[in-house]
């Protein structure tokens, strides 16, 4: 992660509007990194959560399905999967329990999950055919891979749905390019820096940072991050193709094969690799409660889709009438009742008063509903099997999520002390059975009340907090245009100064070089004079992308002034940076600008070098050598390079120091 995305992310991150995991899937996490950890304290800490525990179950059941028979046990999922396997699933898992919904009316939240579980499950497959990574942890790459557009639609709705209204579903790199102009990151960078927070392997952050460029190419040989590059690539396309209706399946099965291609996997294959994905997606999906469809077999779609292909013809597509106001949300409403017919009759009153009811029939399968489910209302009966009442609203009590839920009580037993437990246990009201429809109503309306107000506090909140992101909005780009260059997009002046104090201090702590290249354009005030500054502008930024192109991924570019360019070469000695420098001037020197037929003037630059030495005060000075180093190309008759190797140091430090008593 850059320092300037670091920066970025913490801002944003302080807010606390991130998608984040349960602090016992950060436990988790934190244990399968650490060493001395040992399977029974990972056990122990999955069971503190009864829903993750059903999940890692069932993962890990499902993990070799009829290669073993199954397990019942924790600590036996942990020895299947793996500890490091464990962590990264429970952080998965965790986030996607937490974030079913948000803020952003423009997001599809259901969608986004479907789709993020077809990518868990087409990477986790892919990942055992290739043997790129373990298949557990591709399915935890894939199932967070696009995490940082949650991350952009929690911190800033109201704009990131603009964003995508702008977008409509173009490319990936057109949605990039607008986060960036409307937030000065995008979600490629998002998810990248959320799993470097996560502390998730770097072959995972940089694949998630390279899948969406629609125009890269796989290299001939490929590393560890290239491969799960594809496999992402390749994921994305088949959840298009799952997710997508049936007439805009075309598209995404050309780039499907291209991408499938390019693993170099039999292509016979693949028709068998995206049912065995559409099968298990329906199956996760009734596990984990995300939206999922039934599928033909993919030939048949594939069919389809050439049928639909040579059908299509050009037309604009029909933009909506208009669009609903939105309607305000019924209360989700969990009910604990042992009692069939309560139950039912619950169940009648609440639907009958316009509310969603989900119901249970005893307490310990009420909690973990409630955690997967995170219901407004939870009803719920005094006296049940396995977890009574009163331990019911402990326990969710104890949950973060829980204490902002309105919970009723039911009792056949008014007793005063008994009322008052249910208080101290965390009830918000009762009711005393038989239950009647008018004092269930009652109750109902009065946690509307509540969970309105609850909601009006939580806006206000949230407004605060939007108004803090949107200020570090506007520092970051405010920051980004003090140290960038108008015309080259290249950094200025101001950020060449702090990044050589910054390279400097760091060095004259632990040790180490510092080389710097002083560029300038030949003859370029004749460039202005006689093709005018329209071109004098054009031939700058040409130089701008060779430098950006050439130099090396540490060294930094930036524009002095006019038509003077410096290179910031950090770890490189004298000799390696004259080598580059040559090699930029050979290359500047070659290229065709091509700006027009008349345009002959020949583009070169001369190159100054210097190199950080003992006797160097400060960063001033490599700069001051860097410069005498450059006039003598000049003098020798340019378009070269000329290093500060042949003028003493001391000079230069001395003539520093008399300018210094002079204004001093």
């Amino acid at each position: 992660m850059t320092i300037a995305l670091s920066k970025r992310f913490d801002e944003l991150k302080a807010t606390g509007l991130l998608p984040s995991p349960t602090g016992v899937a950060m436990e988790i996490l934190r244990l399968t990194q650490n060493e001395g950890s040992t399977i029974k304290q990972i056990a122990q800490t999955i069971q503190a959560d009864p829903a993750l525990t059903g999940r890692t179950l069932k993962f890990a059941n499902s993990a070799h399905a009829g290669a073993r028979k199954p397990i019942a046990s924790v600590s036996d999922a942990v020895v299947r999967l793996g500890m490091r396997t464990v962590g990264t699933l429970s952080l998965g898992f965790s986030v996607l329990s937490s974030s079913r919904r948000g803020p952003c009316e423009g997001f599809d939240y259901d969608r986004f999950w479907s789709n993020s579980l077809v990518l868990g499950i087409a990477s986790k497959t892919l990942c055992g055919m290739t043997k790129a990574a373990p298949q557990e942890e591709g399915f935890a790459c894939g199932l967070l891979s696009q995490i940082g557009r949650l991350a952009l639609a929690s911190v800033y709705p109201e704009e990131y749905a603009e964003v995508l209204t702008t977008w409509a579903n173009g490319t990936g790199n057109e949605l990039r390019d607008l986060e960036q102009q409307a937030f000065s990151t995008d979600h490629a960078e998002m998810t990248a820096a959320m799993l470097e927070d996560w502390r998730l392997p770097e072959s995972f952050r940089i694949a998630v940072l390279n899948q969406i460029d629609d125009h890269r190419k796989a290299p001939s040989t490929k590393t560890q991050s290239d491969v799960l590059t594809l496999i992402l690539q390749t994921a994305n396309q088949i959840a298009r193709v799952c997710v997508e209706d049936e007439d805009s399946r075309a598209e995404p099965i050309k780039k499907l094969m291209a991408c499938y291609d390019q693993i170099d996997l039999e292509s016979s294959g693949l028709a068998e690799l995206c049912d065995e994905v559409a099968e298990q997606w329906q199956t996760w999906g009734e596990i984990l409660n995300v939206n999922t469809r039934e599928l033909p077999k993919f030939e048949e779609i594939l069919e389809k889709s050439r049928e639909v292909e040579s059908e299509v013809t050009v037309e604009e597509q029909i933009e909506p009438e208009g669009e609903n106001d939105p309607q305000p949300k019924s209360l989700r409403i969990l009910v604990a009742e042992d009692d069939p017919l309560q139950l039912a009759l619950i169940t009648k009153l609440v639907k009958a008063a316009g509310h969603s009811v989900v119901g249970t029939s005893n307490g310990r399968e009420a909690l973990r509903t409630a955690l997967e489910t995170n219901p407004d209302v939870v009803i719920t009966d005094w006296m049940m099997p396995e977890m009574d009442g009163f331990e019911l609203c402990r326990s969710l009590r104890k949950a973060k999520f829980g204490r902002q839920l309105y919970l009723i009580i039911m009792t056949s037993n008014g007793e005063e002390e008994r009322l008052v437990e249910a208080f101290e246990a965390g009830a918000d009201d009762y009711l005393v059975k038989p239950l009647r429809a008018r004092p269930l109503q009652a109750r109902i309306r009065a946690a509307v009340r509540m969970i309105e107000l609850q909601h009006e506090v939580e806006l206000e909140r949230e407004h605060i907090r939007q108004m803090t992101a949107e200020l570090a909005v506007v520092n970051r780009k405010l920051e980004q245009a003090a140290f960038t260059d108008a015309l080259t997009a290249l950094p200025n002046r101001r950020y060449l100064i702090k990044c050589l104090k910054e390279e400097w201090a760091t060095i004259s702590r632990k040790g180490g070089q510092l080389s710097c290249m002083l560029l300038d354009i030949d003859r370029f005030k004749s460039v202005n004079d006689t093709y005018g500054h329209d071109v004098g502008d054009l031939v700058l930024k040409k130089v701008a992308a060779i430098l950006q192109t050439v130099t090396r991924d540490s060294d930094v570019v930036c524009r002095q002034g006019g038509e003077e360019f410096v290179v910031v070469c950090p770890g490189s000695d004298l000799q390696s940076a004259a080598l580059g420098a040559e090699r930029l001037r050979s290359k500047i020197e070659s290229e065709t600008l091509g700006y027009f037929e008349q345009f002959e003037h020949p583009i070169t630059v001369s190159v100054g070098v210097a190199t950080r030495e003992s006797l160097m005060r400060d960063e001033d000075v490599i700069l001051k050598a860097a410069d005498e180093a450059l006039y003598r190309a000049k003098e020798t008759g340019r378009n070269r390079v000329c290093c500060a190797n042949d003028k003493p140091v001391e000079k230069i430090s001395k003539i520093q120091d008399s300018l210094r008593s002079i204004f001093q």
